[in-house]
């Protein structure tokens, strides 16, 4: 009985011998479907996707185009999509509704003067200056009650106009230029690469730029999740936020190189030759909440937001803080 009971405990031993010369399981990979837009300001995630960036993190990312962020923010409260990039504005109304938005993750922003990732265009030739000049014109945003829309209202009021006696009319921004050219709208808020397509092209003209006019260094888009997606899958974010960051730093390090060009020009459609000579946002990798503070305290102005709400409660601290 005793040899009997030896030999199984030699056998098990050697069984848990073999087991420990196999290699270690791999973790399962994490599929995530992010819901963006093809401008300048998606440069990072589209980089961190190519070069494997979140491959490295046991992500698997892939991508649904939109107009805008605030088409993007619904299929992230439905589940639809995990990862949203939206701009400040979008995700506020969404935060102060209770939908859950958490920012995780820092998108672009402008700096302290002009050019920068988006202007106010018109037909070449256009005598528009001011926001007076347009008022009973049309002008054309991507989508309304978001980041543009408001900052071209802000844009008219600042220079002498009455944002109410403009007509906004809801236009994709790689189909803005084409609306200018045909007299469809009388001024676009177009955002890069399309701006400096556009002007390329002979179909536009600069005639303002409302980011910077109405507030220096604009927390314009962002990285949003549900707080309730991040508690039944922890860690995520944090993953997600590692391998977008390296992304930010390829961006920055490698502008208008071959590779750079080839990435941008593959999600924007645009031709390499067209990309050289972008206005570039800032790519940073976190959030300045006094930017934040500054956008809501305009959206109040305007009437978006109404009552108490704290901004910064709708941050994840990889988003403010960094990652540790």
């Amino acid at each position: 009985m005793m040899h009997s009971i030896l030999k199984v405990l030699r056998l098990a031993a050697l069984g848990a011998a073999s087991l420990a010369l196999l290699p270690p399981a791999h973790a399962q990979t994490v599929k995530l479907r992010v819901s963006t837009i093809p401008i300048i300001d998606t440069a990072p995630l589209q980089a961190a996707i190519t070069k494997g960036f979140f491959t490295e993190q046991g992500l698997e990312v892939d991508t649904t185009p939109t107009a805008g962020g605030a088409a993007g923010l619904p299929a992230l409260a439905a589940g639809q999509v995990q990862v949203t990039f939206s701009n400040i504005i979008s995700i506020v109304l969404g935060a102060k509704q209770g939908l859950g938005f958490e920012v995780i993750a820092a998108g672009s922003g402008t700096g302290d003067a002009p050019p920068d990732l988006a202007a106010l265009v018109a037909k070449p030739g256009s005598t528009f200056k001011t926001g007076k000049d347009l008022e009973g014109k049309r002008v054309a945003v991507n989508t309304r009650n978001n980041i543009i829309w408001l900052y071209a209202r802000a844009w008219v009021q600042a220079t002498g106009g009455d944002p109410d006696k403009v007509t906004y009319l809801e236009v994709p921004f790689p189909q803005m230029t084409d609306a200018l050219r045909g007299d469809r709208v009388d001024a676009a808020f177009v955002v890069e690469p399309f701006l400096s397509g556009g002007i390329a092209s002979g179909a536009a003209q600069v005639i303002g730029w409302p980011y910077n006019v109405v507030h220096k260094r604009v927390p314009v888009g962002m990285y949003a999740m549900t707080s309730s997606y991040m508690k039944a899958n922890p860690g995520v974010a944090e993953k997600f936020v590692r391998g977008y960051n390296k992304g930010v730093d390829w961006i920055n390090q490698n502008k208008g190189s071959e590779e750079w060009l080839k990435i941008v020009s593959s999600y924007t459609r645009m031709k390499p030759e067209q990309l050289k000579d972008l206005n570039l946002p800032l790519f940073e990798k976190t959030v300045d909440l006094g930017g934040v503070d500054r956008v809501v305290d305009l959206m109040r102005k305007h009437k978006m937001i109404e009552g108490p709400f704290d901004p910064k409660a709708m941050f994840y601290p990889t988003a403010t803080q960094g990652l540790k």
